[in-house]
């Protein structure tokens, strides 16, 4: 760390002393396997952010060749801040006549980039993380 968070470590340590992995409540149709919703993931986090002086937000952009870009941050009462790399996804669903990415594709990644920037910011997983099933193709049949 380049500069000092001491203030914004001691916050993050206390909720990372009380804050469990979030139940994965949803199925995801095409995997058929479960994860944690993004409402979910909030709901779990900002009481206990907010109990210790830190501010979530997320931005979000976009790429010329059409991915999403996501980017994390943590904000101490104090000013002191925290932020991830950037995540970029490309959407995978398009639009047959155009090409283009459906806007559900991009919502899609956009939301899949928040879950997972939330759960490494905080340390946190969902209980069974589906990101290796997400990988993979299903099987035929499914």
């Amino acid at each position: 760390m380049e500069e000092n968070k001491k203030n914004l470590v001691k916050a993050l340590l206390e909720v990372q002393k009380e804050i469990e992995n979030p139940k994965n409540t949803e199925i995801n149709p095409y995997y058929r396997s479960k994860y944690a919703p993004l409402p979910d993931i909030l709901n779990l986090v900002r009481p206990l952010l907010a109990k210790n002086g830190l501010v979530l937000y997320q931005d979000v952009g976009s790429t010329k060749d059409g991915a999403v870009c996501v980017r994390t941050h943590l904000i101490h009462e104090s000013g002191e801040s925290l932020s991830t790399s950037p995540l970029y996804m490309k959407p995978e669903a398009r639009h047959k006549e155009k090409g283009k990415p459906t806007p559900q594709a991009i919502g899609s990644a956009i939301t899949y980039a928040r879950r997972y920037q939330i759960l490494a910011l905080l340390g946190i997983a969902s209980e069974d993380d589906d990101a290796n099933l997400a990988s993979r193709p299903p099987k035929p049949g499914r």
